[in-house]
């Protein structure tokens, strides 16, 4: 009997039919439209969007329209026509101080959700929740 030649027979001496050959199907190849390729590349880092600049948007017209939108700092304050005044930033707190018809005082404010809020405002004590270095850079004179 060879090895290779016609089918096999069972123990019962019954031919048994050769198993048909395993079907291979090729992979297939998807080829992108420009448009869909480029949306499926990963973007790189700097291409996501640059940091921002939080402290260019720490402007005297900014930090005075926040402090007026916030209720409790503006009920509290008592603010000159100068506004806010020597207004420092080092991310992401900024501090301005002001003047008023009785003595005057500052504001320290923290960004948050993009935009500029009233932290604390007073004449002392300002920053002590502010990290060391950076309070020694804005609430010093």
């Amino acid at each position: 009997m060879s090895a290779c030649s016609g089918p096999e027979n069972s123990p019962a001496g019954t031919p048994v039919a050769a198993a048909a050959p395993a079907t291979v199907t090729a992979p297939t190849t998807v080829t992108a439209t420009t448009a869909t390729s480029a949306a499926a590349r990963p973007t790189p880092a700097a291409e996501v969007s640059a940091p921002v600049d939080v402290c260019a948007s720490a402007t005297k017209a900014k930090l005075d329209a926040a402090l007026k939108v916030d209720k409790q700092a503006s009920g509290a304050l008592l603010v000159d026509s100068k506004g806010l005044q020597r207004i420092k930033c080092v991310a992401p707190w900024a501090f301005a101080r002001f003047t008023s018809e009785i003595d005057g005082g500052s504001v320290l404010f923290a960004h948050r959700n993009g935009a500029w809020v009233p932290a604390n405002w007073g004449t002392g004590g300002l920053c002590e929740k502010v990290p060391a270095a950076i309070a020694e850079r804005i609430c010093v004179d």
